[in-house]
């Protein structure tokens, strides 16, 4: 069975290329519909198929390539280390770090996922708190209100 071929979207011409959230950039080589679209890793030549939708938002991922390899390159925070980045990760359970004065450290991997959320933690704490609700959103503190009063009271005595 033969896919036929329809024309390409603007966006998505052959040779077009697009960023993933993880692995690089892709090339489109072939359009066939919004189902089918056919790419190539520029960094591992890998080639696969994926739809117009996911390829718009860089949700492609390349099988290829170990599933550990996006952690390459993140900077982590060790109590005992100081500041770390990861430089590989070996077989299955072990990652291989580099400190800042170019020595090499090895963890297993479940010790540099809890580094890594702990940095994630530390990132969300230091967000100021958002409201949560429409209530939350327009309730005023006492300084707002007495400064509103004094406003009015003004804006009321003003030509008088």
């Amino acid at each position: 069975m033969l896919i036929k071929k329809q024309k390409a979207p603007h966006d998505i011409q052959i040779g077009t290329r697009f960023k993933t959230k993880k692995h690089g950039y892709i090339t489109v080589i072939e359009y066939y519909n919004t189902h089918t679209v056919i790419v190539a890793f520029e960094n591992t030549g890998n080639i696969r198929s994926i739809t117009a939708g996911k390829l718009r938002r860089g949700q492609v991922s390349d099988r290829s390539v170990p599933l550990q390899s996006y952690m390459v390159g993140e900077k982590v925070k060790s109590v005992k280390y100081g500041i770390l980045t990861i430089m590989q990760v070996e077989s299955e359970n072990i990652v291989v770090l580099e400190n800042e004065l170019g020595e090499e450290i090895r963890m297993l991997l479940p010790a540099v996922k809890k580094l890594r959320d702990r940095v994630k933690e530390e990132a969300d704490i230091s967000k100021p708190e958002m409201p949560t609700s429409l209530s939350a959103l327009t309730k005023r503190n006492k300084k707002t209100k007495d400064v509103n009063t004094l406003l009015k009271k003004m804006l009321s005595n003003y030509g008088k």
